[in-house]
């Protein structure tokens, strides 16, 4: 085993990727020191170019499971963002929440491709220590990551409510906008108050947002301020107002029908 382990080792050094990427799904748990299979598989995520090579390697790796963890752990600090990417890449698909706290961090990295698969990473565990550190990349510079930290909050439903609740006070107003957009998804009357709350703010696009939340909620406490914002001094206040409005009043003609 440890001759057939040198020449697989030997392989890897290939200049040819069909000979690196046999030698890749040849080392599979058991088949040789893990530890050291594991290692040669680390390896390879932070320094081989090609993709079809690396996406190997991590398909071996999540079959190692949780072995795998703490390898990807240590080698996480790396200096080369696209190692960086790679190993959050890989322990996104493993969805170990041993993770969490180095994905949590990586959220934050200077490279945004390292932020964005940080993101999606922590939505594939799904572990809630993570809303607190998506809810702030809801404010990145990087479009791509702001709407990927939306969606991937999205994903944890009534688990993200209070979070999102209290962040409607951020003193960011793109995280105010997208935590009021994300409250209207939950469709929960909890969330109404605060929401009307919100609405006081000088920002026209949070008002919109606040405004179609409270319309998707479809509590009735909501009319009468949305009523007042179909006189709003932006249009895309007003015209989100009128459909709210609409909404809301069809939502209480049909119970008082229902009663």
């Amino acid at each position: 085993m440890t001759n057939n382990f040198d020449a697989l080792m030997a392989q890897l050094q290939s200049s040819d990727v069909g000979q690196r990427s046999q030698a890749v799904l040849q080392l599979q748990p058991g088949t040789a020191d893990d530890s050291a299979a594991l290692a040669a598989l680390v390896n390879i995520l932070c320094a081989d170019a090609n993709l079809n090579v690396v996406e190997d390697a991590t398909w071996v790796l999540v079959r190692f499971g949780t072995a795998a963890v703490s390898a990807l752990l240590r080698a996480l600090p790396a200096d080369d963002a696209r190692a960086r990417h790679n190993i959050v890449h890989a322990l996104g698909k493993l969805s170990d929440a041993r993770a969490v706290p180095a994905l949590i961090a990586a959220a934050q990295d200077a490279d945004p491709a390292v932020r964005l698969k940080s993101v999606y990473a922590l939505g594939q565990i799904g572990d809630a220590q993570a809303i607190d550190a998506l809810i702030v990349r809801l404010d990145d510079e990087v479009q791509d990551v702001s709407w990927a930290a939306r969606d991937t909050l999205e994903g944890f439903g009534s688990h993200a409510l209070p979070d999102l609740i209290r962040a409607l006070a951020a003193e960011s107003a793109q995280v105010r906008e997208l935590s009021a957009s994300l409250l209207g998804d939950t469709a929960d009357a909890s969330a109404v108050e605060p929401l009307l709350a919100a609405v006081e703010t000088d920002d026209w696009q949070v008002r919109v947002a606040v405004v179609e939340a409270l319309g998707q909620i479809g509590d009735a406490r909501a009319l009468p301020v949305i009523e007042q914002m179909i006189n709003d001094p932006h249009p895309p206040v007003r015209a989100m107002a009128k459909t709210a409005v609409a909404r809301l009043k069809k939502r209480r003609s049909q119970h008082a029908k229902d009663d």
